[in-house]
């Protein structure tokens, strides 16, 4: 049965299959002034399959895209980019680049930072190494390009009449949505209906910055999108009521935040110790989500000064104010 979707009669969204957990992810073709593709799914021989199928539903091959628009650098988003590559021009933020050039110096920084943050917060070397295969084994997904054409934040796509950009960080640094003038989104993974997407922790991009803090980042780039009228996600169905999703989602992270505080007892914690107590059943699956989980939600109580850190013996721990 096809997985093609007609938004409008110019936008098409087309459902990949992908190897994760998340399960399938949706590229939309719009014919514009060119024929652009956002989002490509990952590089698997299932994947490249379905997409020429819904290509060929419309009259059209991979050699017809014209430009290719990356919501954020995550393998299920980007992996097939190289069928693209040289007849599409590459638009995404630039934060994308140094992970399609598979920048070895950028990639060695960003492991040691957070093999030296989980370290630091707590984290066993047992978990460390087995993130570090599952992180391994997702970029074996991903693709190696260039950006042709970096977005940020009010750009306007000459090419697709209508259309700006809305940056949108905090499940990956990188994030970017597109909006329509009419109140449509294609929203990427920072608005899903039936997920709530993760705030995934991610190393500095240049040197001397901090952390950045991405469940912080993620509720102000929800409360951004107050005005769309309907988004079209990563994953799933539209959200035909974003206002509703994003207040129900902020109050999800409210009350989660909560939970998180009565957990932590009256004696100072660390975050991987608060996140074996609350993620004990999933922990070791999922180590990596549960942590960036666990570690934003202290961000938020520490921001409302509900929390503070204590350092003792090379561990950061947390404690109740």
């Amino acid at each position: 049965m096809s997985q093609v979707c007609e938004v409008s009669k110019d936008i098409i969204k087309m459902t990949l299959p992908t190897p994760f957990l998340v399960g399938p992810v949706n590229s939309y073709l719009i014919k514009g002034n060119a024929l652009t593709l956002v989002d490509v799914g990952p590089k698997t021989p299932e994947a490249l399959a379905a997409l020429k199928l819904y290509l060929k539903e419309q009259r059209l091959q991979l050699k017809d895209i014209e430009v290719v628009i990356l919501t954020h650098h995550h393998p299920d988003h980007i992996g097939l980019l190289e069928e693209f590559i040289p007849h599409a021009k590459v638009y995404a933020h630039r934060k994308v680049k140094p992970w399609l050039n598979s920048d070895t110096n950028f990639l060695q920084k960003t492991r040691g930072f957070l093999n030296g943050l989980y370290r630091k917060h707590g984290v066993s070397e047992a978990i460390i190494s087995e993130i570090e295969r599952n992180n391994k084994k997702l970029l074996s997904y991903s693709a190696k390009g260039t950006v042709d054409k970096v977005l940020e934040e009010g750009d306007k796509l000459s090419f697709l009449d209508g259309w700006s950009v809305i940056e949108t960080p905090g499940h990956a640094q990188s994030h970017i949505s597109l909006y329509r003038e009419d109140g449509l989104l294609i929203s990427g993974d920072h608005l899903i209906k039936h997920i709530s997407s993760n705030a995934i922790i991610e190393a500095p991009y240049e040197d001397g910055e901090e952390r950045p803090r991405t469940l912080l980042q993620y509720r102000q780039s929800m409360e951004k999108c107050m005005h769309i009228d309907i988004a079209y996600s990563g994953h799933g169905e539209a959200v035909t009521d974003p206002k509703t999703l994003i207040k129900t989602r902020l109050a999800e992270q409210d009350k989660k935040a909560k939970q998180f505080k009565s957990m932590m007892g009256s004696d100072p914690i660390s975050c991987f110790e608060l996140c074996k107590k609350k993620y004990a059943h999933i922990i070791e699956k999922q180590a990596a989500l549960t942590f960036s989980e666990t570690l934003g939600h202290l961000d938020l109580l520490e921001e409302r000064k509900e929390v503070e850190r204590v350092e003792g013996d090379g561990v950061l721990k947390y404690r109740v104010i």
